[in-house]
């Protein structure tokens, strides 16, 4: 029979719709549906992750809450509050570049009335005092959450705890007038030290006359409280009575001796101290060397030639 007349024998399992005559290729059955649904279904490797996530949900609250401490978090609080200390370092490190910044602008513009640099340094130099007193407040309170729970008690919200503590402390330490906060302050007395050497003769007066009043300090007049003033600096040396050279100064008294004067008299067998009136003992194991001293003195003698000098043209104008 002609290929073209044969028929087809259909299966009685397949579709009709999906016989084609002999001389058509035969299509094969559509699977469009069953990938579709197929691609709908999660796969192995899902519905086990869906089932792992499914047993360990997270409770977001839970893990955010305010965690307790107790004693075995000690050594981490002492930790943070090492680390606090180092940073006094750093601090300290900043004072002392800006002390010796206005202490060479002092000398530069000592002839001047008013000098805007040395105003801002005064500025810079009270933000790193209230940072001091910004650190030291937290190392107080993180001490005294040490204290607390070496005891055996625990805090159930720290972190409330210290930044209420601190906040407290600090809003104490803000309320007070300049004065309070800096007239006792070693470095800022060092500071206006500093300038008043370069401008004035004699001794400064107590730091806290030269703070503008706020008010409040009306009722900070008790003579109970030490005044820190400038002493006045003695640039000659006990041993030859004349300007200090190499200046070194005594651990034990803070006098001060040139040099090679205080070695010879070291070295001759004496241990008390030249100054008059003094007792320490001095030997080369209490003699320091004196950088700020070394300063003061070069900022003297400048002064003196200028007062010389000075001396001189009125002379030459009288005569």
């Amino acid at each position: 029979m002609p290929a073209s007349t044969r028929r087809h024998r259909v299966n009685d399992t397949q579709k009709e719709a999906h016989v084609a005559p002999a001389s058509q290729p035969r299509t094969k059955p559509s699977n469009t549906t069953d990938i579709s649904s197929a691609s709908t279904r999660p796969s192995r490797s899902q519905r086990t992750a869906a089932t792992t996530n499914s047993s360990n949900d997270i409770d977001l609250n839970s893990e955010l809450r305010a965690q307790a401490l107790t004693h075995q978090q000690v050594p981490s609080i002492r930790s943070l509050i090492s680390d606090l200390k180092a940073q006094d370092s750093s601090l300290l490190k900043c004072i002392e570049l800006l002390n010796e910044t206005a202490d060479q602008v002092a000398e530069a513009f000592r002839t001047q009335t008013e000098c805007q640099e040395l105003k801002q340094a005064e500025l810079d130099l009270k933000d790193l005092i209230d940072a001091q007193a910004e650190k030291a407040v937290r190392r107080k309170v993180l001490e005294d959450m040490v204290q607390e729970l070496s005891t055996g008690a625990s805090m159930v919200d720290p972190a409330t705890r210290y930044k209420s503590d601190v906040q407290s402390a600090m809003d104490t330490y803000n309320k007070q007038t300049s004065r309070k906060k800096y007239s006792k302050n070693a470095d800022y007395h060092n500071f206006k030290n500093t300038l008043w050497v370069a401008n004035n003769d004699g001794a400064m007066p107590p730091v806290r006359d030269l703070i503008p009043s706020e008010p409040g300090d009306e009722n900070d007049d008790s003579d109970d409280d030490l005044q820190m003033g400038g002493a006045t600096q003695n640039f000659r040396c006990p041993l030859t009575t004349n300007i200090l050279e190499d200046p070194v100064s005594n651990a034990k008294c803070s006098h001060s001796y040139s040099k090679s004067a205080i070695e010879d008299y070291v070295n001759a067998g004496n241990n008390r101290c030249p100054a008059s009136g003094c007792q320490a003992l001095v030997s080369r194991a209490t003699l320091k060397l004196d950088p700020a001293l070394t300063k003061k003195v070069a900022a003297f003698k400048r002064r003196e030639e200028e007062r010389l000098i000075a001396r001189r043209a009125t002379s030459t104008v009288l005569y």
